[in-house]
């Protein structure tokens, strides 16, 4: 509207002087504006809201996902699918997106030059194909380095935040300037990415804008000799010379904003890769529902597991009862903790399949099964929040049961003891927490819903004499209930509270009766 504001400003009414023609042609003006404001507003407000429907719509499976993918032992590849999907929320909420609606307008800006004059059209032609080869030569030369980039940064945050979990053994064994070594080998090289890259946009963005500038001048300097040669009107130069601003302002935009859609071109790779990699499942599968009551029969048949190129299990067998317990004893690397995760569906075997009484875990559905395990790792991590909340899974609270899961473990009177009882705060910025605290917690988390099957993995090594009593009740109580019990630890002494006894040593297993474990068990040490 402007331009066609100075042509006729400087066609009709400066030759006319008329001053009814002016005030009309500026209240005209002025109304477009508004209306053009107005729907630059709704354009930026609907992106916005495209931008926060589409975080909204895959935020929650992204993560989801995430954590399923953190299962695969080494998997660290997809650390960052948030932040990608960040990326991508913030492009299509920012001006970068602008560009690429406003590109296809230019054909048209270019169309109404060359009405004015061929000649002007063609000097706009020319200038519009020099930057869009500029913006392709930009993609050529900066997306292999963009690439680069990501992955040397992903490195870069992986190693630090490795750094900062190990923070203690760090500084009490004199690491951190060695790690700081490592940590600048590693920056400098996301430096020297990021630097290269920068320096290869800010060449091609001056190369751009020289284009432009100089398209512009040569449409104003051909637009005069036109005035001259009484081929053109003064209004017809000074609108061309602003129509070709107005064409070529798209690419310029494509140029400036090509590095926030790379990064989001890569955040969208990387989040197809998350989502589509791995074991998804047959969806045309129906899942089985997740019995209420203990299945007749949890067996293990024939499971072998390998990481990397190491066999961990070998060809591994047995079946529990309700109300038996299993103790799966071994030497540390023996493989115990594996077999604990394949038991529970986090990881997959390589062969055979665990089985609850004649259906394979697989098919009963995740979530519903999780409610009826209990499940305490070797190494407890207690996430934000309440003890209270903690020990109810992070769902919403149930005060009864979650009170029934500390007396029942004996974690009650310790947990009555910290600053605001179950109330109590615990992560960044609450108590800390002992080991034999946590282990405890973790316990009365396992037991929180009462379900029906006990996966324990060192469940007493941080607990004192008082407590490691209360544990031993607890299994016995639970026997009594029927509850599935695998207790998993290098001790042997948790025999004595089993039925069976799993020996592991180098992934492979031998059962044995408690009966034939001690008897065993006292003639090594006889000997």
């Amino acid at each position: 509207s402007y331009i066609l504001y100075l042509r006729l400003l400087f066609d009709k009414v400066m030759t006319g002087r008329s001053l009814e023609t002016l005030l009309y042609l500026t209240l005209a003006v002025i109304g477009a504006y508004i209306v053009s404001g107005m729907l630059e507003a709704v354009r930026s407000k609907l992106l916005v809201r495209i931008g926060v429907k589409y975080d909204n719509n895959v935020a929650g499976r992204v993560f989801e996902r995430m954590i399923k993918d953190s299962l695969v032992p080494g998997s660290a590849k997809h650390t960052q699918g948030l932040k990608d999907v960040n990326t991508i929320r913030t492009f299509l909420g920012g001006t970068g997106i602008f560009a690429i609606f406003d590109t296809p307008w230019v054909p048209v800006y270019l169309a109404v030059i060359f009405l004015f004059h061929p000649l002007l059209g063609w000097l706009a032609c020319i200038g519009g194909f020099l930057l869009l080869l500029l913006v392709v030569a930009q993609e050529l030369a900066t997306s292999r380095m963009q690439n680069r980039y990501a992955q040397s940064s992903l490195q870069t945050d992986q190693f630090l935040r490795f750094v900062m979990r190990n923070a203690q053994a760090v500084h009490a064994m004199g690491m951190l300037p060695a790690l700081v070594g490592h940590w600048r080998d590693f920056n400098r090289q996301d430096v020297t990415y990021e630097d290269t890259m920068a320096g290869r946009t800010a060449g091609f963005q001056n190369m751009a804008k020289v284009v432009m500038s100089s398209t512009v001048l040569a449409v104003m300097a051909t637009g005069a000799y036109l005035v001259i040669k009484h081929e053109a009107t003064i209004g017809t130069m000074v609108a061309a010379s602003m129509f070709m601003g107005r064409a070529l302002a798209p690419l310029m935009m494509l140029g400036n904003a090509w590095k926030s859609w790379q990064e989001s071109r890569l955040a969208y790779k990387r989040l197809d890769q998350l989502m589509t990699e791995g074991d998804t499942g047959d969806l045309s599968i129906t899942l089985t529902p997740v019995p209420d009551e203990p299945p007749p029969l949890f067996r293990v048949d024939n499971v072998s597991h390998s990481i990397g190129s190491m066999p961990v299990l070998q060809d591994v067998s047995f079946s529990l009862a309700p109300g038996e317990i299993l103790a799966v004893i071994g030497p540390s690397g023996a493989g115990k903790s594996t077999l604990g995760r394949i038991m529970l569906g986090l990881w997959r075997p390589d062969e055979g399949r665990v089985m609850l009484d004649d259906t394979p875990l697989e098919r009963f559905d995740r979530t519903m099964l999780g409610l009826k395990v209990g499940y305490v790792p070797q190494e407890i991590d207690l996430f934000t929040g309440t003890v209270a909340e903690n020990i109810a899974r992070m769902g919403k609270v149930d005060s009864d049961k979650v009170v029934a899961a500390g007396k029942e473990t004996g974690a009650h009177e310790m947990i009555l003891e910290l600053p605001h009882g179950y109330d109590t705060p615990i992560g960044p910025g609450g108590v800390t927490l002992s080991g034999g605290q946590q282990q405890l917690i973790a316990l009365a988390r396992a037991r929180y819903g009462e379900p029906w099957l006990m996966v324990l993995d060192e469940p007493d090594s941080h607990l004192d004499n008082n407590s490691r009593d209360m544990f031993h009740k607890l299994l016995a109580e639970l026997k009594e209930k029927g509850t599935l019990q695998v207790v998993i630890s290098h001790k042997r002494e948790l025999a004595k509270l089993a039925d069976r006894v799993l020996m592991l040593d180098a992934g492979r297993a031998v059962e044995l009766s408690a009966a034939q474990y001690q008897s065993e068990n006292n003639q090594t040490q006889s000997e």
